[in-house]
C-alpha cells in the first residue's frame, strides 16, 4: 500500500497573528503600539506641538438648534400617541435648555480658525507648528476641529472608543485620526505635546481634563509654560467656587495662578499667543524637544552601562528631565 501524503503544517508569524495580539499576555504590546504608532504619525504630518480644546458634546451649532427646535415643535404639533409625544416634550425641553450654551460652539469654531491662520503663518516663516487638538467627538470638540479644517490646516482627535459618538467627527484629519483602545494612552497624547489647554464648558470629561492638567503644573510634572484658560468666566465661577477653595486653605493664590479667565475669543487667542512667545523667547521649546527625544528616541543600553567598582559610588548620579509628561 502507498505510503499517505503528509500534509505541510501551515504557520503564522507572531506579529500577524491577532489571536496572540489580542490576548492578555501581549497588552504589554499593544501599549507600546499606542505609544510609537501616533509618535511617528505626528512627527511625518509634522506636528511639533498642539492646542488642546475640550467642552461639551451636547452642544450645537446654532443654527442647527434652531432647525432641531423646529423640527421637534412641528412633531408635537402633529401629536400621536401619548408615549411618543411624552418622549418629544422631553427633547424639546433638554433642546431649550441647551440652546444659550450653544454660543460656546461658534466660539471655539472662531478660536481654532484664528489658531490655523496664525500656525500656517508660522510654518511659513520655519517656525515650529501649533495644530488643534480635541477629544474628536462632537459639540465643541467638532467645533474646534472644523474651525481649523475650514481655515485649511490639519487637525487633531484623540478617540477613545465612545460608544454614543460611533466615530470621530468629520473636521478631525485623516492623518491626525486617532482612536485609543487605552484609556490612559489617550491621556497621555493629550498631554505630551500639549502647549495651551482651553476648556469650554462641559462635563465629567472637560473637568477631568482641566483638573489633572492643573494637578501636573501644581506638583511641577510640568515644567514648561503651558497656559489654562477657562473661556467663559461668569459659567466657570458657577461651576467651582475657586473663591471658597482659597479661603478655606484648600488651595493658594500660587495655585490660582495656574490658570487664567478669559470671556473673548480674542482675549483667548491674545493670551494664547503671548504666552508661546515667552516660551518661545525663554528657550522653553529647545528644553522640551531634547527631553522628549531623549524619553521616547533614545532607549538605553545597558550593555554600555559602566560597571561599579569598589571605590565607585553606590548609586548614579540621577538625569533631571525638563518635562515628566
Amino acid at each position: 500500500m502507498a505510503e499517505e501524503e503528509l500534509q505541510n503544517v501551515p504557520t503564522i508569524k507572531a506579529y500577524k497573528n491577532l489571536d496572540f495580539l489580542g490576548a492578555p499576555n501581549a497588552r504589554n504590546i499593544r501599549i507600546m503600539c499606542e505609544l510609537y504608532e501616533p509618535m511617528r504619525r505626528m512627527r511625518d504630518s509634522g506636528v511639533d506641538n498642539y492646542f488642546l480644546i475640550v467642552g461639551s458634546h451636547l452642544v450645537m451649532h446654532p443654527e442647527d438648534r434652531t432647525k432641531h427646535i423646529q423640527q421637534l415643535q412641528e412633531k408635537m404639533e402633529q401629536g400621536g400617541p401619548e408615549e411618543e409625544v411624552e418622549g418629544v416634550r422631553a427633547k424639546l425641553r433638554f433642546a431649550e435648555k441647551m440652546q444659550p450654551m450653544d454660543k460656546y460652539y461658534t466660539m471655539a469654531m472662531e478660536l481654532t480658525s484664528k489658531i490655523a491662520n496664525w500656525n500656517k503663518e508660522r510654518k511659513a516663516l520655519g517656525k515650529p507648528s501649533y495644530h488643534v487638538g480635541t477629544g474628536g467627538g462632537p459639540g465643541i470638540m467638532e467645533a474646534a476641529n472644523r474651525g481649523a479644517s475650514e481655515a485649511g490646516e490639519l487637525t487633531i482627535g484623540f478617540g477613545a472608543r465612545r460608544p454614543e459618538w460611533q466615530s470621530l467627527n468629520r473636521y478631525v484629519s485623516e492623518e491626525g485620526a486617532f482612536e485609543f483602545h487605552y484609556f490612559f494612552m489617550q491621556k497621555f497624547w493629550m498631554a505630551y505635546k500639549c502647549m495651551g489647554l482651553i476648556v469650554l464648558p462641559g462635563g465629567y470629561g472637560s473637568l477631568d481634563e482641566l483638573f489633572e492638567l492643573l494637578c501636573l503644573k501644581s506638583s511641577r510634572k510640568i515644567h514648561h509654560r503651558l497656559p489654562v484658560i477657562l473661556l467663559g468666566e461668569t459659567h466657570w465661577k458657577k461651576v467651582i467656587n475657586f473663591e471658597y477653595l482659597l479661603e478655606c486653605g484648600m488651595l493658594t493664590q500660587s495655585h490660582m495662578d495656574l490658570f487664567v479667565f478669559k470671556d473673548s475669543v480674542e482675549e483667548a487667542f491674545d493670551y494664547l499667543i503671548h504666552e508661546v512667545q515667552l516660551s518661545e523667547s525663554s528657550g522653553d521649546q529647545e528644553k522640551i524637544e531634547t527631553a522628549k527625544r531623549r524619553r521616547l528616541e533614545k532607549a538605553p543600553s545597558s550593555s554600555k552601562s559602566p560597571r561599579l567598582g569598589p571605590n565607585s559610588p553606590t548609586k548614579a548620579s540621577p538625569v533631571k528631565a525638563e518635562v515628566k509628561i
